[in-house]
């Protein structure tokens, strides 16, 4: 159920000084929550990557992709105690315009980049997700495939949690492809799924405009289809 008309965004609160607060004589940083936070530099989180490359070889990006998950769910439960105790609301029901300014106050205090959200016209089910700055692309300069399966896992399971419902995500573009930013296209489980295979079996990295074109022209397809009846059961007839 959104959120009452009446209420509005209360500000930042990730923009408060107090936020992140260190205690110097232990070392330890927390947020107002209790959640202990700390700095990973850019040689820790190539290292990492290096590491599940060499441990799990073919399979290090779904490998990566699922760590993504677990962050992304804890991220979420996070950030919904910390939100539904400054709105007085929970999270979920707020107006869809005070949770993705929140989100992007978020993920700009964190670190983790520039975020803005849009949703598809052509089909309600999937939503685009763009991150300047992002934070693996900023390492790996050059490849060729996207780079930032940690924050798809992530985008994922952080859309899952909001929406109430099993969503995922895949990249579509990527600044070690030469692209400006990363983009994420966040869905359905099965036509995300549906969607990486094809990406994984193309000869090379598909645009972030084909992949979208790829997903909306797939479920017209499916809508559009007329039918027959074959003994009592109802089958697609292709053009």
């Amino acid at each position: 159920m959104p959120a009452e008309p009446g209420l509005r965004l209360k500000g930042n609160i990730f923009a408060d000084p107090e936020y992140f607060r260190t205690d110097v004589a232990k070392g330890v940083t927390r947020t107002p929550g209790g959640t202990r936070m700390c700095t990973l530099p850019s040689d820790f989180l190539l290292g990492l990557r290096d590491a599940i490359i060499y441990e799990c070889g073919g399979s290090h990006r779904s490998i990566t992709k699922a760590a993504g998950k677990r962050w992304g769910t804890q991220f979420a439960k996070r950030l919904d105690r910390e939100l539904t105790a400054h709105y007085g609301s929970a999270f979920r029901e707020l107006s869809p315009g005070i949770i993705r300014t929140c989100l992007a106050d978020a993920f700009n205090a964190h670190g983790y980049g520039r975020l803005s959200i849009s949703p598809i016209p052509e089909d309600s089910e999937f939503t685009v997700a763009e991150v300047t700055d992002p934070i693996m692309p900023s390492l790996v300069r050059e490849s060729d495939r996207s780079v930032d399966q940690l924050s798809a896992g992530m985008l994922g399971a952080v859309w899952s949690h909001i929406a109430g419902k099993a969503l995922d995500c895949v990249q579509s573009d990527c600044p070690s492809l030469g692209g400006d930013r990363s983009r994420f296209l966040i869905g359905p489980p099965a036509r995300i799924q549906e969607l990486e295979t094809w990406i994984a079996e193309a000869p090379q990295m598909p645009t972030h405009e084909q992949i979208v074109e790829r997903a909306t022209r797939k479920a017209y397809v499916e809508q559009a289809l007329p039918h027959t009846i074959t003994e009592g059961a109802v089958t697609p007839t292709p053009y």
